[in-house]
């Protein structure tokens, strides 16, 4: 399970002990209600020693959840768990116990087995299967344990038909066997079936916005939502694809006499202008270096025209230097140098995918075509340019834009020179 789902579950099994705590002080008025409504025909002293009981592990409850870890709280909701059922069934043996006649009968007949009911909605609340399982556990052993002593004991006497059940002291053997018990298992399924349910349901949620999440770093909003619905886009693939690298001139004397905050702020700001304008033409952000951006055009839907995606890379870059213009008359106006950045964009045969490990997933492309856009970004220094491009990029995309062919020059891990084209000169 991903940890922030994890996180968001542990969350809201915190909060359901709180909420379950609240129902407590409910059931503590309903309790009073209960006892003084029946005070004339019941124990006034024993109705207000089981109402006390509850009352200090309610309010034991509020202490430890207001002042203790999780796993104390965790720990308490188990003991209030067996401290309720202790509370009625000692209530319940009393009133048994105190009868003209001893007849085990009255406890399995009594209404006051419906307050079993509360421990479990309580374990519903509290987000908890492990608290149903042992509700329905405790319920079972307190109630076929009060039927074993009877039989055993012979200290009950079965009815012979449903009007000397209803209506007399006698009890039913069949429903006493498949009556309350199923019923009280069949309301346990529909908890745990509730819970397991919810519980898919978070998981499926925290997961998608998890990946939404990740995927809203590399791509478009647009183009999020549509691989939302299509994951199986992530696969790896050869494809063609435009690659644009943009780096920072000097970025370490721009950089020195900056405070370690000041710097964030700085590259933060810088980087979600470039990263707008990469989103803007549909582009996929693949990552930041230091003080470089990394994008593609064409991943993870290639087009079927390539020339399409080489001038949307194209039209990006330009659209760069346009923000970087307006960026930089804010930083003049402030007394600030002005930033610089070289342009690279390469078109070539790429291995584009979701690349992963046990601890980190990134979508990324890898291929020959990666290292010369990033040596063609490299150039823009040598010839003093701002955006280079490929000649693989020009011949796909020049018609729709200004040019000069510039010398070719040998660039490492080349055997051939290579020959830019310096866009809008």
């Amino acid at each position: 399970m991903d940890d922030s789902v994890r996180k968001v579950l542990e969350n809201e099994e915190i909060i359901g002990a709180y909420v379950s705590n609240v129902f407590r002080y409910v059931l503590l008025l309903f309790f009073a209600i209960q006892i003084t409504v029946n005070w004339k025909n019941g124990n006034f002293l024993a109705n207000g020693i089981g109402f006390a009981f509850f009352a200090m592990i309610t309010i034991a409850h509020t202490y430890v959840i207001r002042t203790c870890t999780n796993w104390a709280i965790k720990g308490f909701s188990y003991l209030a768990l067996f401290a309720d059922f202790i509370i009625i069934t000692s209530i319940l043996l009393y009133y048994t116990l105190h009868q003209d006649k001893f007849d085990l009968g009255f406890a399995l007949k009594n209404p006051m087995l419906n307050f079993y009911l509360f421990p479990l909605a309580f374990s519903l609340i509290q987000f908890r299967l492990r608290y149903v399982v042992l509700s329905v556990i405790l319920f079972y052993t307190v109630y076929f344990g009060i039927f074993t002593t009877a039989i055993v004991y012979d200290k009950v006497v079965f009815a012979q038909d449903w009007g000397d059940y209803v209506m007399g002291p006698n009890v039913l053997l069949t429903d006493i066997l498949f009556g309350r018990p199923i019923l009280y298992m069949i309301l346990a399924f529909f908890f745990c079936f509730g819970i397991l349910r919810t519980l898919i349901m978070i998981r499926r949620i925290g997961e998608g916005e998890a990946q939404r999440s990740l995927l809203s770093r590399y791509f478009s909003p647009g183009m999020v939502e549509e691989m939302m619905t299509n994951p199986d886009l992530l696969e790896g693939r050869r494809q063609t694809a435009t690659i644009l690298f943009t780096d920072i001139r000097n970025f370490t004397a721009l950089s020195e006499n900056m405070d370690p905050l000041e710097l964030s702020r700085f590259l933060s700001s810088i980087r979600e202008t470039l990263t707008d304008c990469v989103f803007e033409f549909g582009g996929t952000l693949d990552k930041y270096i230091g003080d470089a951006v990394m994008a593609t055009f064409g991943t993870p839907y290639p087009s079927e025209d390539p020339a399409s995606d080489a001038i949307r890379a194209l039209q990006c870059g330009q659209r760069m230097l346009e923000k970087l213009g307006e960026f930089n008359k804010a930083r003049e106006s402030k007394g600030l140098e002005a930033v610089r950045i070289g342009i690279g964009i390469h078109t070539g045969e790429v291995f584009s995918g979701n690349i992963e490990t046990s601890r980190r997933a990134e979508f990324t492309v890898i291929g020959d075509a990666v290292n010369t856009a990033s040596r063609i970004e490299s150039l823009t220094k040598n010839f003093g340019k701002e955006l280079l491009v490929s000649e693989e990029t020009w011949k796909l995309a020049g018609a729709n834009f200004r040019g000069e062919t510039l010398p070719p020059v040998q660039v490492k891990g080349k055997e051939k020179p290579v020959t830019v084209v310096a866009v809008g000169a």
